[in-house]
């Protein structure tokens, strides 16, 4: 699994949230100022490429969805952080947490 930027992140923060949606239904959950509409489309587009969400057609438009759910993303991130920044001690990460 790719680990995905801070801007990839919230677009699948927001579609995880949604479940499905559109384009313009992520954007409506972004504090004001939004990102502009092609940012934030091109982003869903990278999303695709990297399989982490997928489209069906509804007329001339796109509703996606997530393909990777918010679970098996979260767990890759913490097993990412022990093994990167914990040198693979869980506990070490645990006491942090405490």
């Amino acid at each position: 699994m790719d680990r995905l930027t801070p801007a990839e992140e919230l677009v699948m923060l927001k579609l995880w949230k949604l479940g499905k949606g559109t384009v313009k239904e992520i954007l409506a959950l972004y504090p004001v100022p939004r990102p502009a509409y092609n940012t934030t489309s091109t982003i869903v587009r990278i999303l695709e490429r990297k399989k982490f969400i997928k489209h069906k057609v509804v007329g001339r438009g796109y509703i996606y969805s997530a393909r990777v759910s918010h679970e098996k993303y979260r767990d890759y991130l913490v097993k990412h952080l022990v093994v990167n920044y914990f040198d693979g001690n869980k506990s070490e990460l645990s006491a942090l947490l405490d």
